[in-house]
C-alpha cells in the first residue's frame, strides 16, 4: 500500500516520520486483518455494554494488542495510549513520543454489519500530531498524513472541499450515547446546524468522517462527546488536506477537550458560529 511520498521533511524531534509512518501503516494493517477475521463470526462474538449506546468487544482488545505489538517492536521506549488498554509508558521515564490507536472505532456498526469503521493510528510528539492513519478495512481505503507533508489515500493526494457557504455544505457529526450528559446541549447544536446547512450526516465512526472531510467528500463536521483516539489522526489529516480543526469553545488546542469542528478554513467559521451559544 503506498504511502505518503516523501518531500524531505523526513524527521521531527529526531524521529524518522518515513519509518515510523511505515510502523504506523503495518499496526493499522494488523488490526484491520484481526476485524476481517472477525467479521465471519459476528453473530457470535461477545460484547460488553461500557454504557447505553457505547459497547466493546473482544475483537477490540486483539485488534489494539495486534497494533501495539507491532509498535512495540519498533518503537519499544514510546508511551502509548489506546482505548482499551489507557496510557502505558514506553520504557524508563517519561517520552516526548506517544502513539494513540483506536483499534475499532464504531464498534456498534462493526457489531451490525454496516461496513462503516475504522481503524485509527497517530503518533504525537510532545502532543503534537506528527503522522496518523485511519485505515477502512470495508473499502480497503487506507488515509495517511504526515505533518508537513500532506494528506493522501492510497497515495492519492487529498484536498477539502472548497464549499464556503454553510448552506450549500454536506455536515458530519456524532450523536452521543443516549446517557451522556451534555445530550441536550448537543441537540441544540445539532438543531442549529441542521436549520442551515444542506444536509446532516451521522456514519458512527468519527475517525472516518475526519477522514472524509480531509478527501472533501464531507465538508465539514463536529463533535462534542469523544476521546483524543478517536480524534488524533483523523484531526491531522483535515489540517494535512488544507483543512483548518478548531476547538468549539474557543480553547487554543483542538484537542483540549475533544470537543472539536472541522472543515475547509473558509466555511469553519460559519459551522462555529451556529455551534457556540449566542
Amino acid at each position: 500500500m503506498s504511502a505518503a511520498p516523501s518531500t524531505g521533511i523526513q524527521r521531527f524531534a529526531g524521529i524518522d516520520l518515513d519509518a515510523a509512518l511505515a510502523v504506523a501503516l503495518d499496526a493499522a494493517k494488523a488490526g484491520c486483518a484481526v476485524l476481517a477475521r472477525g467479521r465471519s463470526r459476528l453473530a457470535r462474538l461477545h460484547t460488553t455494554t461500557k454504557s447505553p449506546g457505547d459497547i466493546t468487544t473482544e475483537l477490540d482488545a486483539r485488534s489494539e494488542a495486534a497494533i501495539f505489538a507491532r509498535i512495540r517492536q519498533a518503537y519499544p521506549d514510546h508511551a502509548r495510549l489506546g482505548e482499551e488498554s489507557g496510557e502505558e509508558s514506553g520504557g524508563s521515564g517519561a517520552s516526548p513520543y506517544r502513539w494513540i490507536v483506536d483499534p475499532l472505532d464504531g464498534t456498534v456498526n462493526y457489531v451490525h454489519g454496516i461496513p462503516y469503521y475504522a481503524v485509527s493510528v497517530a503518533l504525537e510528539v510532545d502532543g503534537t500530531a506528527v503522522l496518523g492513519v485511519v485505515a477502512d478495512p470495508a473499502r480497503r481505503e487506507f488515509f495517511t498524513a504526515v505533518r508537513g507533508r500532506g494528506a493522501f489515500c492510497n497515495g492519492r493526494p487529498l484536498s477539502v472541499a472548497r464549499r464556503a457557504r454553510l448552506d450549500e455544505a454536506v455536515i458530519g457529526t456524532v450523536v452521543p450515547p443516549p446517557k451522556w450528559p451534555g445530550m441536550e446541549g448537543y441537540l441544540a447544536q445539532f438543531c442549529a446546524v441542521a436549520r442551515s446547512a444542506t444536509g446532516m450526516r451521522r456514519g458512527g465512526a468519527a475517525a472516518l468522517d475526519l477522514a472524509y472531510v480531509a478527501a472533501g467528500r464531507l465538508d465539514g463536521f463536529f463533535v462534542v462527546s469523544l476521546k483524543r483516539w478517536d480524534l488524533s489522526a483523523g484531526a491531522l489529516l483535515v489540517r494535512e488536506a488544507g483543512g483548518a480543526v478548531a476547538d468549539i469553545d474557543g480553547h487554543p488546542d483542538p484537542l483540549h477537550a475533544n470537543r472539536l469542528a472541522a472543515a475547509n478554513g473558509d466555511l469553519l467559521p460559519a459551522l462555529l458560529g451556529r455551534l457556540r451559544p449566542e
